[in-house]
């Protein structure tokens, strides 16, 4: 954290007060955070090793007439809380650059602001810089897609420097009301929302410790063999048809693990390498000869993208996959006809540009993108799919930013909107019966860094887990058991938590080089799995909640045994111990509760969530949530 916030100038007309470094969201810190990208047409350098107001780098620019360094956010943040723009400038040898700022909500251009307005820059040294958001035009609860620093004069400017870039949160309280109300239900949990990725490639899969710490993480569901594997997988032969790697762990092995936990089992067949009588064969081999009760399957593993195997004439191509899983869930079902079989998309119909265009029936536009073609397509084939199958890494590597992943767990609400709307759009009254799988999910796309071995993401996690669940995902399953270590990705000091390599799995796979735990060894992200057990199970019913604090997200259930009430409570802030009342509404008296609880200290001391006993009064608990932890409260009688 950076401290107290004090005076810039006399123009500034209040203080600002850093209350906790995760209610602020940064656009740019060393890079640009999170889910901002830079979309910039002026020079400039974005890591700039000198000056550096914090970190290692700061962005250097130099503004021809009329050019811009521009931050642009997909979603765009929601304005809700946030009060200003901040950021800090440096005049390098000069001083007195002028400028102008300026932002754009939902993609339309507000009045730029002249930076003279704020500041006067002074050479050779760094000044705060606040504006309000509504000096740029932006009002509370629109989404914020740009932000400029623009040359509106026709002028060169002198060589000037940007850093901590940040949306400013205007309060963050020190406590919280919650509310969890028994009688407004949501939707019941299934074993499919309990899931973990488990991959062909992982020798230890088979392991009695392996499996004993599935158990103990409560996983449900099993999808396998693993991501882009299995576009290149030839299961007859446990082999990679591209490369000719023999692997670990066969079809026999999995379902013999997945049986031992008492999981769901899903398999992705081969789409980018194979056929669909190969999937047919998969499909009599497993359920059939091996009486394996394999319910789903998936074609294909993102199919749509170019960094999947596809020997096809036409690779990547929606058209070609629609008539590829016409063909293959015809044979798979006539060998199997309780099965279900799901393909591949997004969450939106313009991307990944397809060769051919269709027209949404009832927007009336015309879009090109995979899934619009795809759906489009299946429906001319009197195809409906049994589910739609998508993944979600919010960030992209080297742009990792912990308060913006925290954040971004309010994404799946967007997200399973435009999905559903999708399906109804192009397959009709059927799409609304097409259930969403989500069956990845994790804090990055590829190339982990310490992000994800440590506390944040087993923060982000739950939450997201939450969301997901809540905003209507019929599975939801992790990337993933074992993976490997690797210290060549973003280990920025930006990012919080001590181990400085990445790791996909909840699980160690073992060091390499030296880095890393033993095989086994639980991450963070596994102890959130083992509170996501403690707070839920299939056949509870998720119950509606509110908050009233930012950083605090919680979820509710009624369990289905007793119809006790069971509280899931994520405290995101990064130093803030808040005090809370949780109201618990429409449930029988409760007169005591345990609490099972995971937070910094654990981590720091590589613990297990620890267990104890509080009071209840009525049905009113009053806890205090310490900063950075996930907190399950289990109320009996």
């Amino acid at each position: 954290m950076k401290g107290l916030m004090v005076l810039l100038t006399s123009t500034v007309m209040s203080l600002i007060i850093w209350a906790d470094e995760h209610a602020h969201l940064p656009i740019y810190l060393d890079h640009p955070a999170g889910q901002w990208d830079d979309w910039s047409w002026a020079t400039r350098d974005m890591r700039n090793t000198s000056p550096v107001r914090s970190y290692q780098y700061s962005i250097r620019v130099n503004l021809l007439p009329w050019t811009a360094v521009r931050f642009h956010h997909g979603w765009g943040v929601e304005t809700t809380g946030f009060s200003h723009l901040e950021f800090w400038v440096h005049g390098g040898s000069t001083g007195g650059q002028q400028f102008s700022v300026m932002a754009a909500v939902n993609g339309s251009d507000r009045t730029p602001v002249p930076i003279t307005n704020y500041v006067s820059i002074p050479a050779n040294q760094w000044v705060r810089v606040q504006v309000p958001l509504s000096d740029l035009g932006v009002a509370q609860g629109v989404r914020l897609t740009d932000i400029y620093f623009i040359e509106r004069r026709g002028q060169i400017v002198p060589t000037f420097y940007l850093d901590d870039i940040r949306l400013i949160r205007g309060s963050v309280p020190s406590s919280a009301t919650i509310t969890a109300d028994m009688n407004q239900p949501f939707r019941t949990l299934t074993s499919l929302h309990f899931g973990i990725n488990v991959a062909t490639w992982d020798w230890n899969l088979t392991l009695s410790s392996t499996v004993s710490m599935m158990k103990r993480a409560g996983f449900l569901a099993l999808r396998f063999p693993g991501g882009s594997t299995s576009d290149e997988y030839d299961w007859a032969n446990n082999r990679n048809r591209r490369t000719g790697t023999t692997y670990g762990t066969n079809t026999d092995q999995f379902l013999s693990v997945a049986n031992q936990l008492g999981a769901e089992k899903i398999i992705t067949v081969n789409y980018g390498s194979g056929t669909p009588q190969e999937a047919r064969d998969w499909v009599q081999y497993a359920n059939i000869t091996r009486g394996g009760n394999v319910r789903y399957w998936i074609i294909g593993n993102e199919c749509y993208g170019s960094w999947e195997y596809d020997t096809h004439l036409l690779p990547h191509d929606a058209s070609t996959y629609a008539q590829f899983a016409r063909d293959a869930i015809q044979l798979m079902k006539a060998v199997d006809p309780t099965i279900k079989v799901g393909v591949v998309g997004t969450w939106s119909e313009t991307d990944f540009p397809q060769r051919i265009s269709v027209t949404n029936p009832r927007t009336g536009q015309t879009v090109n993108g995979w899934s619009a073609v795809l759906l489009k397509t299946l429906r001319d084939l009197n195809v409906t799919p049994d589910f739609y199958d998508l993944h979600y890494y919010p960030q992209n590597p080297g742009r990792e930013d912990d308060a913006n992943l925290l954040y971004s767990t309010r994404d799946w609400t967007e997200i399973l909107n435009r999905t559903r709307q999708l399906l109804r759009d192009y397959l009709g009254a059927a799409g609304d019966n097409v259930a969403i799988l989500v069956t990845e999910n994790n804090a990055v796309s590829s190339n982990p860094g310490k992000q994800t071995t440590n506390l944040i993401n087993a923060l982000y996690l739950a939450d997201s887990w939450g969301q997901a669940c809540v905003q209507g995902a019929a599975a939801f399953m992790w990337w993933d058991l074992h993976n490997s270590t690797d210290t060549a990705n973003n280990n920025s000091p930006t990012l919080y938590g001590w181990r400085n390599w990445g790791d996909y799995g909840v699980l160690s796979a073992g060091s390499s080089g030296g880095v890393g735990d033993p095989l086994n060894t639980p991450y963070p992200t596994f102890h959130a799995f083992d509170l996501l057990r403690r707070f839920a199970s299939p056949g509870d019913t998720l119950v509606r909640t509110t908050s009233t604090h930012p950083l605090i997200s919680v979820y509710a259930v009624k369990r289905a045994d007793n119809g006790y009430p069971r509280l899931l409570l994520i405290n995101k802030a990064r130093s803030l111990t808040i005090s809370t009342q949780i109201e618990l509404r429409n449930t029988s008296p409760v007169s005591r509760a345990i609490l099972h609880q995971y937070g910094i200290s654990h981590d720091q001391q590589r613990k297990s969530p620890t267990t104890r006993q509080i009071q209840v009064r009525g049905n009113l608990v009053r806890l205090m949530l310490p900063p950075l932890s996930i907190t399950v409260i289990e109320a009996t009688r």
